[in-house]
C-alpha cells in the first residue's frame, strides 16, 4: 500500500478552502495531502523537495506576477508533476495564459471539494483518462421492506470512494423520495429541493445542483430530498433523468438507493446502470419475491439489465431446518453474488450515530462481505468500459424505436 501511496502538494494562503481541502482528502488511503501556506510568487524549492503526484496552486489569474511565478514553478518541475490551479477570477486572458503553460486543469473560485478531487485523482491518472471518463452507476433495489438496502448502498458508495482503483467523487442518490433515510443515516440535512425543478427540468444546472447536495466529511455527496410520508407522489420521467445526467456528468461514481415502489421512471434508471442489485434477506417469502423481481426487470428493461442478487443479513445454517446456502444459490442461480453477514449490533449503533459502518469497525465483516462483491478485484476495476446516464433519455429512445 506504501508504494502506490501518492503525495500531493498544496499551495495556498486561504486557510478555510486548505482546511476543506485536507477534510476532502483526509479518508483516502492512497492521496496524502501536504500544505505550503505561501502565495505562488513566495515559492522556492518546496515543490522540489519531495516527489509530487500533483501540485495544486491557489492563485490569483488575473495578477501577472502571480502567473509568472506560476510558470516558473512549472519550469522547475519540468513536467514531472502535473499542476491544478484554483483561481479567483475567470477571463479569457487568464484562461488562455494557463492554456498555454499546458496545467493540467484549472478550476474557479468558489468550487466545491468534490470538483477539486475529481480534477486531482484525473491528473494522477493522466493523459488517456479523457477517453473513458465516464460515470459507473451502481443502483441497489429492496425485494422487501427493511432488507438494509440504504445501509449497503452507502456502504457501497464509501467503498469506492476510498478505493485504490474507483477512488474519485462519488455521489449517492436517494430515490426515495417519500421515505428516503441517505441523509439521515449520515446524520446530514436534505438538501435537494424537487419542487424547484418538477415543472422546468432544465433548470437543475451545476450550481444549483452544488447547492442541493448534502456533503460529508470525507468528500461523499449525497443528494436526497425531505421526505414527505404522507405524500405519494410521482415525478415525470424527465425530471429524473435531468437529475442523473447532471449527477454522472459531475462524479465518477453514481450509487442510487431505489425505492421498492416501481415508477414510470424506473426503467430508465436500470438501463442506465452499470450494475444493478437487488437487496434480499433469507425468507422464503422474500426469495419467491426476488424471483418475481428478476422477471419483471427482465420483462420490462430487457436482457441488457441483469440484476445481481444480495442476501443481506446472510447466515449459512447447518444443522437446523432453516434456509441454507444451497437452498439460496438454487432459488436464485447466477443471479446470487453473495451474502453479508448478520451484525445487527454493528449496524445499530453506525445509523444511531449517523457514522459509515467502517468507521467503527473498518475490519467487520459487512464490511469485507460487501467489498467481496463490489470490489473483488480492484487491479481490474477500471478495464471494463462503462456506460453513463448521461446518454440515457437518447439511449432510451433509440432502444424504444428499434
Amino acid at each position: 500500500m506504501a508504494n502506490s501511496t501518492k503525495k500531493i502538494l498544496l499551495v495556498s494562503t486561504d486557510r478555510t478552502f486548505a482546511q476543506d481541502t485536507k477534510t476532502a482528502f483526509a479518508a483516502s488511503e492512497i492521496i496524502q495531502l501536504m500544505t505550503v501556506e505561501k502565495n505562488v510568487t513566495e515559492l522556492r524549492g518546496e515543490v522540489q523537495e519531495a516527489e509530487f503526484g500533483v501540485v495544486i496552486v491557489d492563485m490569483d489569474a488575473a495578477k501577472l506576477e502571480e502567473i509568472e511565478s506560476l510558470q516558473r514553478v512549472m519550469r522547475r518541475l519540468e513536467g514531472k508533476a502535473p499542476v491544478v490551479v484554483v483561481t479567483q477570477e475567470f477571463n479569457a486572458a487568464a484562461v488562455r495564459i494557463l492554456v498555454q503553460l499546458k496545467v493540467a486543469d484549472f478550476l474557479v473560485k468558489p468550487i466545491t471539494t468534490a470538483d477539486l478531487v475529481r480534477s486531482v485523482v484525473r491528473a494522477l491518472q493522466g493523459p488517456g483518462r479523457e477517453e473513458n471518463t465516464e460515470s459507473q452507476i451502481y443502483t441497489f433495489m429492496p425485494a422487501a421492506g427493511g432488507v438494509g438496502t440504504t445501509t449497503l448502498a452507502l456502504q457501497t458508495a464509501f467503498q469506492l470512494h476510498h478505493s485504490v482503483t474507483r477512488g474519485a467523487s462519488t455521489c449517492v442518490v436517494d430515490l426515495n423520495f417519500q421515505q428516503g433515510a441517505c441523509a439521515e443515516y449520515l446524520d446530514l440535512e436534505p438538501r435537494f429541493d424537487i419542487t424547484e425543478i418538477e415543472n422546468q427540468p432544465e433548470r437543475l444546472d451545476r450550481q444549483l445542483l452544488d447547492v442541493m447536495l448534502s456533503k460529508h466529511a470525507s468528500g461523499l455527496c449525497v443528494l436526497a430530498a425531505p421526505t414527505h410520508p404522507s405524500e405519494m407522489r410521482s415525478f415525470k420521467t424527465d425530471v429524473v433523468v435531468r437529475m442523473l445526467d447532471l449527477v454522472s456528468a459531475y462524479f465518477d461514481n453514481v450509487v442510487i438507493d431505489m425505492p421498492r415502489t416501481w415508477f414510470p421512471w424506473t426503467e430508465t434508471v436500470l438501463l442506465g446502470s452499470n450494475k444493478l442489485y437487488i437487496v434480499a434477506e433469507m425468507t422464503v417469502p422474500c426469495l419467491r419475491h426476488t424471483q418475481r423481481l428478476i422477471q419483471a426487470v427482465y420483462e420490462t428493461a430487457g436482457k441488457e439489465v441483469k440484476p445481481n442478487v444480495i442476501v443481506n443479513r446472510f447466515e449459512q445454517k447447518m444443522f437446523d431446518n432453516g434456509i441454507k446456502q444451497a437452498d439460496v444459490q438454487e432459488i436464485l442461480g447466477e443471479h446470487f453474488v453473495g451474502g453479508i453477514a448478520n451484525n445487527y449490533r454493528l449496524v445499530r449503533e453506525a445509523v444511531d450515530r449517523g457514522v459509515p459502518l467502517h468507521e467503527i469497525d473498518p475490519n467487520a465483516n459487512v464490511v469485507n462481505d460487501l467489498k467481496k462483491i463490489i470490489l473483488p478485484e480492484e487491479a481490474v476495476a477500471t478495464a471494463s468500459k462503462s456506460k453513463s446516464l448521461f446518454g440515457f433519455g437518447r439511449g432510451l429512445l433509440k432502444r424504444k424505436a428499434g
